[in-house]
């Protein structure tokens, strides 16, 4: 028997999703025609009273008399009686505690279900043509009737705020108040505002919970009669007149709201006292269910409204109180900027949520948002799927159907995840800080929740295995070290110190001008290394390795053939192997070392564009010097040396098994496992080492350690003289960027006995500030030092004549690099 269960795992499958499903119907059948009477029961044995009857005729979608109608009862007075409308979903269960803490202040207190829920709901709720506020208006009215009460306070809870305002609207001499209790009311501030966009979610909803909830575990865990009864009074209820109902109005009305409501937003509630002449304000640090959790508060409240105008003839008195003023990130302007995002068109919000939400970053930005009830969970979670859908299709994974499943619940995990995040801590959090920390405890909780976005994913997924739990241990030393963080996260911290130095130098790209010599801005981006090594060699400096520009055009084997031609006839280049290039690469990208003709062919074959052919180097360290030429004259800025990750054998270990045991490889073990994908399952000899790469690049597995100690005069002096002897195509000179060198030992190192392999212009780094065994701080302080001193240069020269490029040059620039970059292969 086991054994043919093994076999047909699936048919079992299929079949008890059959039975649970059929029991499921069965259960949602029996549901609908026997849980309202089940119900009823359950509320008279609790106290409730029955109507004879509610007439159709005085409720105009109600297509039959209505008998047996149970309605909660209590407390006597002459004043007008209290009515207390629940939400949608809700019931009259919700008014257990509330409804005796109004009675106690001496009044009289009805509340009861509105059709579609509970007692009301099922088979009962079917006699009613619509279920929208509307209608619930005019039963509430014919409720009103048959218990004798000719005019009554109206408290409406959530939904049941726009039956209460309908109920004024259609009966205003009936309805001594209204109080709007964390009510909805303007179309403008329900969801995105947009009534179009609105019903088509509730469309959607309807879709889900009364079909699609039926076949999904857990099978329709909501009653089928509360699923349908939900949707429908949302989708049945049109809440564009109530704006100008709220305008005309001259009903005293109470809006009564938690500045903590995550359902109706705080700003919701003051757009209605805007909007209603006739309101008074009462804010509270309260969330959306004050009549479960703040019961006798709530009605301390309420109770001190509705006395005042028992008399109608009492003139209204409008009052705000402010129990708990909104927290405004970033002061005035701030709320300027989200009062904006409150009443924006769809239209408009979604393009820039789908702009905002490209990077990680803005994601999280949008889900704070989302949190904080600042903006729609709807617009966002299509804004966000809409930008991943695209990034899914220009990713070449558009026929992957796995993704396509992403697009769509990835967005809904991340706003889910900063709603909780937002709720349960951020907001209660930032509340206690004092209001000029309010901006700084949003951004805080904008970066707390991108990290969170980034690593639960992964520990949800790693968790359950060895190299699962490997990867966590790598994601954890590259979040914690800043060696390995993202630039976003590296330089953004800095922003205003780049804002501060464009107004000192008038220019936001004065640095631009630091390198004359080199194209595209002194090196911003894209520039040719052939021509920055041809300002070099300039120099005559013997310690410059030679290198040419491979001609373009022709295949990749007439390319080698040629390339072969010059190792024979120009013994500078050095023979094989040799160093290759492409012409406008970074970060190690592409570079390749060619021990053969066949390796010269697919280089060429692999980077089809502009490449360097440079001699290789013999000597066996390196290091990066970091050279300005200020103020203070020519001079070393600093100085790192260059680890080159090489890997032990044990015997009985892969070198794939190495790569992931070792503490600092794993963080780029997709970088080594790439590059040694043919030989990741042999197991090197104990002892046996293997170098994972011979590049000086950090992004390629180099280790970058501080060394200010190796700064000689010897050393300046010889790198003081390259740099003077640099020119380039027209003669101009050099100023600022970072020298690779190689040498032999610190001691010839020291005495100025080197190889220049390459410079680098005005985007790069004192790579010092890499060291791990420095704090983030230290590389903060050098990278401030280090831009201050190109500003700096870049204005001298500014003076002198040349000029620096335009924010539209410079955009050109970098979106150029970037689509050559993405082409370049990653093999070292």
């Amino acid at each position: 028997m086991l054994g043919w269960i093994r076999r047909h795992w699936r048919i079992v499958l299929a079949a008890i999703y059959v039975v649970l499903l059929g029991s499921m119907w069965y259960s949602e059948w029996a549901q609908w025609h026997f849980r309202p009477g089940i119900m009823q029961d359950l509320e008279i044995e609790k106290g409730a009273r029955l109507l004879d009857r509610v007439p159709a005729a005085s409720v105009g979608a109600l297509s039959e008399d209505l008998t047996e109608v149970p309605v909660f009862d209590i407390g006597r007075s002459d004043a007008p009686a209290v009515i207390l409308l629940h939400g949608t979903p809700g019931s009259s269960w919700g008014f257990d505690a509330f409804g005796p803490a109004i009675s106690s202040q001496g009044r009289r207190v009805i509340w009861f279900d509105l059709p579609g829920f509970a007692a009301m709901g099922g088979a009962r709720s079917g006699v009613f043509e619509d279920l929208s506020a509307s209608t619930y208006a005019e039963y509430t009215l014919a409720v009103m009737d048959e218990l004798g009460i000719d005019r009554a306070h109206v408290v409406g809870w959530s939904n049941g705020g726009a039956v209460a305002l309908n109920m004024a609207h259609a009966s205003s001499d009936r309805v001594a108040s209204i109080t709007l209790l964390g009510a909805v009311g303007a179309q403008e501030t329900e969801g995105s505002g947009s009534w179009f966009f609105e019903h088509a979610k509730y469309k959607a909803g309807r879709v889900f919970l009364e079909w699609g909830a039926r076949i999904v575990p857990p099978f329709g865990f909501i009653p089928l009669d509360e699923r349908i009864s939900f949707m429908r009074n949302f989708d049945d209820t049109d809440q564009r007149p109530l704006a100008r109902i709220m305008r005309g109005l001259d009903t005293p009305t109470l809006i009564l709201h938690g500045r903590d409501d995550f359902l109706v937003a705080d700003w919701a509630a003051e757009h209605h006292h805007e909007l209603m002449p006739s309101s008074s304000l009462i804010m509270t640090g309260d969330d959306h269910f004050m009549p479960f959790l703040a019961a006798e508060e709530t009605a301390a409240h309420i109770a001190g409204f509705i006395e005042r105008y028992d008399d109608p003839s009492t003139s209204f008195v409008r009052t705000t109180t402010d129990l708990a003023p909104r927290v405004k990130p970033f002061g005035e302007l701030g709320d300027a900027a989200l009062h904006w995002l409150h009443f924006a068109p769809v239209l408009v919000v979604l393009p820039l949520v789908m702009l905002v939400g490209w990077l990680l970053p803005g994601r999280a930005w949008v889900a704070v948002l989302v949190g904080a009830t600042e903006l729609d969970i709807g617009v966002a979670w299509l804004g966000l799927a809409i930008g991943k859908g695209v990034r899914t299709v220009r990713n070449g994974n558009a026929s992957r159907p796995t993704k396509w499943v992403g697009v769509l619940a990835e967005p809904l995990a991340q706003l889910g995840l900063g709603f909780f995040f937002v709720q349960l801590i951020a907001r209660p959090v930032i509340r206690l800080g004092p209001d000029w920390l309010h901006g700084i405890g949003w951004i805080a909780s904008v970066l707390l929740l991108a990290v969170l976005m980034r690593v639960l994913p992964m520990v949800m997924r790693d968790i359950w295995t060895t190299r699962g739990r490997q990867r966590l241990r790598a994601s954890l030393a590259r979040l914690t070290n800043h060696e390995w963080w993202a630039s976003w996260a590296f330089y953004g911290p800095l922003m205003p110190w780049f804002v501060w130095l464009s107004v000192k130098h008038r220019h936001p790209l004065a640095f631009t001008a630091c390198n004359p010599g080199i194209a595209n801005g002194g090196g911003l981006a894209g520039e040719s290394k052939s021509a920055i090594l041809g300002g070099l060699l300039a120099s005559g400096d013997e310690r410059v390795l030679f290198g040419e520009r491979v001609p373009d055009g022709g295949t990749p084997n007439e390319r080698a053939g040629w390339l072969m031609e010059r190792l024979d006839d120009e013994p500078r280049l050095g023979g094989l192997p040799i160093v290759m290039k492409p012409d406008a690469g970074e970060q190690g990208r592409g570079i390749k070392v060619c021990r053969s003709r066949e390796q010269l062919v697919a280089f060429l074959e692999a980077t089809p564009g502009a490449v360097l052919a440079q001699r290789l180097s013999t000597l066996s360290s390196e290091v990066g010097v970091f050279y300005v030429r200020d103020d203070e004259g020519g001079r070393v800025f600093s100085i790192n040396r260059k680890v080159f990750p090489v890997l032990v054998g044990d015997g009985r270990h892969t070198i794939e098994q190495l790569i992931w045991r070792d503490n600092r490889f794993r963080c780029q073990a997709d970088t080594f496992l790439a590059r040694f994908a043919d030989r990741k399952r042999d197991v090197l000899e104990s002892g046996e080492e293997l170098v994972l790469s011979w590049a000086g690049n950090h992004r390629q597995g180099c280790e970058f350690r501080d060394a200010p100690e190796l700064i000689t005069p010897e050393l300046e002096d010889a790198m003081r003289a390259i740099a003077d002897g640099f020119r380039g195509e027209d003669g101009t000179g050099f100023d600022y960027g970072r020298f690779d060198l190689r040498y032999e030992s610190e001691a010839s190192l020291s005495r100025g006995e080197f190889d220049v392999i390459e410079v680098n212009g005005v985007t790069s780094e004192a790579a010092n500030i890499y060291d791990p065994r420095r704090s983030i701080w230290f590389a903060w302080r050098t990278l401030a030092r280090q831009w201050a001193v190109a500003y700096t240069i870049g204005s001298r020269n500014r003076a002198s004549g040349h000029r620096a490029l335009s924010a539209r040059e410079a955009w050109a620039l970098v979106r150029r690099h970037l689509r050559e970059r993405s082409a370049l292969s990653e093999l070292v």
